[in-house]
């Protein structure tokens, strides 16, 4: 069902198609372009015209009726302000850096590790792509252990290890590496 047509709708549609005249093309076009066919076609058609739902432009109509222009450009959101001060990021960045745990344990980190001991020491319980992102910024990763097949035979492994250090220091292979 189409909603009724009324007088606002006719006088916003004026109002849209003057302050179009003065704009380049953009988004706000394409809403402004909406907010006119709603005066002259049902709601449904238009929205499926412009590939969005009625609720939004209903959602663009009324927000055009209060705050004219301003009212469809987009709106710039804030960042979050972070749940740790500088001087926690610091401490935090040192337990990564010296591999120790607050209580001055060694540890080998992990995103889930760290996000728990941030939680116990601070309080605020972090995302881990919070964390992972955070670590990155600041120049740090955590170490990742190299893959390793269940069914690795490890004795042939550490074989191979101590042949291939020897073979590699010999002058042949030191040839075969320089060329």
């Amino acid at each position: 069902m189409s909603r009724p047509k009324s007088l606002c709708c006719a006088e916003l549609a004026k109002q849209a198609q003057a302050d179009m005249k003065n704009l380049e093309a953009s988004k706000v076009i394409l809403k402004l372009l909406a907010i006119i066919a709603m005066s002259k076609y049902p709601d449904k058609l238009v929205a499926d015209m412009f590939t969005v739902t009625a609720a939004t432009l209903h959602r663009w109509a009324k927000r055009y009726g209060q705050e004219g222009l301003d009212g469809l450009y987009a709106k710039v959101k804030k960042a979050k302000p972070s749940k740790l001060n500088p001087d926690q990021k610091d401490v935090v960045l040192a337990w990564v850096d010296a591999c120790k745990s607050p209580q001055g344990e060694d540890v080998h980190w992990t995103l889930e590790k760290l996000r728990q001991s941030i939680a116990d020491e601070f309080g605020p319980r972090l995302a881990l792509n919070t964390i992972w992102v955070w670590l990155r910024r600041s120049g740090r990763t955590l170490k990742i252990p190299r893959p390793r097949h269940n069914q690795a035979d490890e004795q042939a492994q550490a074989d191979f290890k101590k042949t291939f250090s020897d073979e590699c220091n010999s002058a042949r292979h030191r040839d075969f590496l320089l060329r």
